[in-house]
C-alpha cells in the first residue's frame, strides 16, 4: 500500500509510530497503542555472524507505553520498503525511530536513503525503496521493553510491521552505542 502525507491515519501502519503498526507478540500481533505497562511483546537480539544479521527472539515484558492523538506533527518519515519477493510495506515513523540495518548497524529514520537494505522479522533484508519527510495528522505512540538498559540494544529490538527496529529506550540511549554500531 502506497502512503502519501496526507492519508488519514487508519490507512497507516507504522512507532514513534502512527497508530496501527501492527507489533509482535508471543500471541501474535498487536496495535502500537493498545499496549499497557506490563503486556507481553517478543523482544530481540541481533548479532553479525560471517556478514549476516541473526536475529535472537524472546518473551519480554512492555515497561513504557505512551502516546499522543495530535493534529499535526512537524515532521514524520514515510519509508517505501520491498522484500526480494516483491512485497511492498511502508512504515510512518518520526525522525529519530531507529531501524536495524542489514550490515549490523542502527540508524535513525531521518538518515535512512534509498538502496539501503534494513531487516525483517526472518533476519533477512529488505530494501528501502523511497524515504519521505512529510507533515501528519493523526496519534503516535512508543514502547520499550523491560530489558535491561545496559545490555542495549540486546532486548530493545521488536518488529512493527515486519520490520526490526528500536525500541523509546533505545532512542534515548542511542548515543552512548559503540560508533562501531552506527551507520
Amino acid at each position: 500500500m502506497k502512503t502519501s502525507p496526507n492519508q488519514s491515519v487508519k490507512h497507516l501502519n507504522s512507532n514513534d509510530f502512527a497508530y496501527s503498526a501492527k507489533i509482535s507478540t508471543p500471541n501474535g500481533e498487536k496495535d502500537i497503542q493498545s499496549f499497557q505497562i506490563g503486556d507481553s511483546i517478543l523482544a530481540f537480539s541481533a548479532k553479525l555472524e560471517s556478514g549476516t544479521v541473526k536475529l535472537t527472539a524472546s518473551q519480554a515484558k512492555v515497561s513504557f507505553s505512551n502516546g499522543i492523538e495530535c493534529g499535526k506533527q512537524t515532521r514524520m518519515i514515510y519509508l517505501d520498503l520491498m522484500d526480494s519477493q516483491g512485497s511492498s510495506k511502508n512504515i510512518t515513523c518520526s525522525a529519530d525511530q531507529l531501524f536495524l540495518l542489514s550490515n549490523g548497524k542502527y540508524a535513525p529514520a531521518s538518515q535512512l536513503q534509498p538502496g539501503q537494505e534494513l531487516v525483517n522479522k526472518e533476519g533477512n533484508p529488505i530494501n528501502i525503496e523511497s524515504v519521505k519527510a512529510g507533515s501528519f495528522r493523526g496519534g503516535i505512540h512508543s514502547i520499550s521493553t523491560n530489558a535491561a538498559v545496559g545490555d542495549i540494544p540486546n532486548g530493545h529490538l521488536f518488529v512493527a510491521n515486519d520490520i526490526i527496529m528500536g525500541d523509546f529506550s533505545l532512542q534515548l540511549y542511542f548515543d552512548y552505542l559503540p560508533d562501531d554500531l552506527k551507520q
